[in-house]
């Protein structure tokens, strides 16, 4: 029992990513089985019509040769004909009937599969009696065609898993390339964070933030007061960014990355979720705070990716609905979220990346056991910049 929990421990992670391949087959076995049934039903019953239909003609045969001998109550002539008759290879037994329909000699099976019953008459026509025939039962065409349609079906679903291996080995994403410095333009300096070691310590996983219209604001502010308008949700980056043991790779701009690390993919991605959620729900707690100070109130997309390059996840981050953290269908179930946050799977954005097609899942919130510990952080950290925000004001007041 121990072995047995041990085993499904180790596979569940395995099964909740293949989740969409293993419904996908178990729907090509159930369809499989219902047109098997429905096909082997009807081979069985053509089956049984060709075999009426064989020893229905026999029977005539027989029956003529029986005649005399039905007529004259010859039994050893009946016993002899019937022996015969039982011998041939599609017959089971053979019993012949007086005109009162007594059995006159031979015996019939109880369960034979196919029973016929043609009348015993004398050349002039007078009715002598009748004769039984059982059909004998043979399961080697029906194991035959069973064995068959079983090989068929197995195949069907090997070519299946083949394909989605070759199509995996194909179209697998390319690992994320090196992380370049964006070329200088009037943008504002990215915010890089302290000075750590190239490589994680174990899985990383990046949150991609981009700011809604930020070509709008790029145009109608200058650098320093663009820098300005950013200042509030660095700030509040940096401590949603510490509460999960992220780091800042480029700071709130245009291409705007941080890391998460951990000892799993899980725990990794769970930091990162959880960090977005966090950061777009303090983003909009801000909004009255900005509103009241004259300054315009940002908005956010968000995504959360593993798999894809840097150009690519930025594509995709765009991609995505304001206020909104999206995250690839596909590292739903790798990463283990799908069962930490709330989403709607009708509500996916098809989206391409490259040269794939990406289904983008929005996630609504956090599950229910999480909705606390996230709105309790989100209140300190408002707090915490709530302090800041009006120690700004009044100093410029003076």
């Amino acid at each position: 029992m121990a072995l047995w929990q041990q085993l499904l421990e180790q596979g569940r992670p395995y099964l909740r990513r293949e989740k969409r391949l293993l419904w996908e087959l178990a729907l090509m076995l159930l369809v499989a089985l219902v047109i098997g049934v429905y096909f082997l039903e009807h081979f069985s019953s053509r089956l049984a019509a060709e075999q009426r239909v064989q020893l229905e003609a026999l029977a005539r045969q027989t029956a003529l040769r029986a005649a005399e001998s039905l007529a004259g109550d010859d039994l050893i002539g009946l016993n002899v004909i019937a022996r015969e008759t039982r011998a041939l290879a599609p017959v089971a037994g053979a019993r012949f009937l007086d005109t009162a329909r007594e059995p006159v000699t031979g015996e019939l099976l109880e369960q034979a599969p196919v029973v016929v019953e043609v009348p015993v008459a004398l050349p002039d026509g007078e009715l002598a009696g009748s004769l039984q025939l059982a059909a004998r039962a043979d399961p080697a065409p029906r194991q035959r065609l069973e064995t068959g349609y079983v090989l068929v079906v197995l195949g069907i679903l090997m070519l299946r898993l083949a394909g989605e291996a070759i199509y995996r080995r194909l179209f697998r994403p390319e690992p994320p390339a090196a992380q370049t410095a964006p070329p200088p333009d009037d943008r504002p300096a990215p915010r890089v964070g302290p000075d750590e070691p190239e490589q994680d310590a174990g899985p990383a996983v990046e949150l991609r933030l981009s700011v809604v219209n930020f070509d709008y604001y790029q145009q109608r502010y200058t650098r320093a007061a663009l820098e300005h308008l950013l200042d509030d949700y660095h700030r509040l980056l940096d401590q949603v960014v510490a509460l999960y043991g992220g780091r800042v790779v480029v700071g709130l701009g245009e291409r705007a990355r941080v890391r998460f690390s951990a000892e799993s993919l899980s725990a990794a991605a769970f930091s990162a979720l959880c960090a977005g959620l966090l950061f777009l729900r303090v983003a909009r707690l801000q909004a009255p705070r900005r509103k009241a100070a004259q300054s315009p109130a940002l908005e956010f997309k968000a995504l959360i990716s593993e798999q894809f390059r840097e150009t690519e996840s930025w594509a995709l981050c765009l991609a995505g609905v304001p206020g909104r953290l999206h995250v690839p269908e596909s590292e739903l179930t790798r990463a283990e979220l799908d069962v930490k946050a709330l989403y709607q799977t009708d509500r996916a954005l098809v989206v391409r990346a490259g040269e794939q097609q990406v289904r983008l899942q929005p996630v609504e919130q956090l599950a229910y056991r999480y909705q606390t510990l996230l709105r309790t952080q989100a209140e300190t950290v408002m707090g915490a910049g709530s302090g800041d925000n009006g120690e700004g004001e009044t100093s410029s007041s003076k």
